[in-house]
C-alpha cells in the first residue's frame, strides 16, 4: 500500500493518477475525501499533515508514502509513519536545501530531510527547481488587466512541470533504486519571469505586459502576508539565482522522456488565462 499525501495538489494528484493507472493499490490522503474525486478505487482518507499523531489510521499497512511538506511543518510525522511500519519515504523537498540553514526557506527542507533520515526509513528526496504552476497566480491580472506585475523578474531558473515532478515521484514509490538518492529536478530552459510572460503572450495570442516591480515596494507588500524570515529568504534565493539556473538531466534519466517546457505547459493549462 502507498499512502499519497498532498493528494489533492498539483504533484500529489498526479502521483495518484499514475501509480493507479499502473494498478499500485493507494491510498490518497486529504481534509476532504469526499470533495477530492479520487480515480475509482483509490481509498480517500482524511487526515491533518500537521497533526501527525492523527494519522494511525491511514498508515495502517501503508509501506511506502510520498510526503508533501505542508509550509507550516510538523516534522514528527516520519518517525510516526516508521512507527506504523512504513519502509520508504518519498519527500518533495527543494532545491534551495542547497544555499544552507541560515536561510529560512532552505532551512524548512532541511529539518524535513533530516527528519526522514533520523526516523529509520530508506528514503529519496525530490529537489525541484521552481514550478511552472506558479504563473497560475498571473491570471487574473492578466484577464482584466493584460499585465503581469512581479518581482525578480529577470531571475533565471529552469522550472519545471509538476507532471514531470510527479512521474519521478512514481517511479521512486515504483521501482528499486532510488533509495538513500537526492533528485535535483528541472524543467528543460532556464527562463526568467520576464520570458515565461512573452511564452504566455504567444500562446494565448494576446499582448501582455511585463512589470518589474522595485524591490522595496516588493518587500513591502509580502510583509503583509508573510512572515519577514521568509520575506528575506525569498530575497536572499534572488541573489543566488545563479545556483538554481542549471539545467540538469535528471527527470529524463529517471522517467526515459524529456521534462515538458513552459510552452507546452502553457498551451495544456491556457484555459485558465482566457
Amino acid at each position: 500500500m502507498i499512502l499519497v499525501t498532498g493528494a489533492t495538489g498539483s504533484v500529489g494528484r498526479e502521483v495518484v493518477r499514475l501509480l493507479h493507472k499502473d494498478g499500485y493499490r493507494l491510498r490518497a490522503l486529504s481534509r476532504y475525501p469526499e470533495k477530492s474525486n479520487f480515480p475509482v478505487g483509490v481509498e480517500g482518507v482524511a487526515g491533518d499533515l500537521m497533526k501527525p499523531e492523527s494519522l494511525s489510521a491511514a498508515l495502517d499497512g501503508v509501506e511506502k508514502v510520498f510526503w508533501m511538506l505542508p509550509l507550516a511543518a510538523d516534522f514528527n510525522f516520519p518517525r510516526i509513519a516508521r512507527q506504523c511500519g512504513v519502509r520508504h519515504i518519498v519527500l518533495l523537498s527543494a532545491a534551495t536545501v542547497e544555499i544552507g540553514v541560515e536561510n529560512a526557506i532552505a532551512r524548512l527542507h532541511f529539518n524535513a530531510e533530516q527528519a526522514v533520515r533520523e526516523s529509520g526509513t530508506s528514503w529519496t528526496f525530490l529537489r525541484p527547481n521552481g514550478f511552472m504552476t506558479d504563473a497560475f497566480r498571473w491570471k487574473d491580472s492578466i484577464r482584466s488587466e493584460g499585465v503581469v506585475r512581479v518581482p525578480f523578474g529577470d531571475l533565471s531558473i529552469p522550472i519545471i512541470d509538476s507532471r514531470d515532478t510527479a512521474a519521478v515521484a512514481a517511479k521512486a514509490l515504483s521501482s528499486d533504486g532510488h533509495e538513500g538518492k537526492i533528485h535535483t529536478l528541472t524543467g528543460p530552459e532556464s527562463l526568467t519571469r520576464r520570458q515565461q510572460v512573452r511564452i504566455l503572450g504567444e500562446v494565448l495570442g494576446r499582448d501582455i505586459e511585463f512589470q518589474s516591480i522595485p524591490d522595496d515596494i516588493a518587500r513591502e507588500h509580502l510583509l503583509r502576508h508573510m512572515p519577514a524570515e521568509m520575506v528575506e529568504a525569498l530575497f536572499d534565493l534572488s541573489k543566488q539565482g545563479q545556483k538554481f539556473s542549471k539545467v540538469l538531466p535528471k527527470v529524463e534519466e529517471v522517467t526515459g522522456r524529456a521534462p515538458r517546457t513552459f510552452k507546452q505547459w502553457v498551451t495544456d493549462h491556457s484555459d485558465a488565462f482566457l
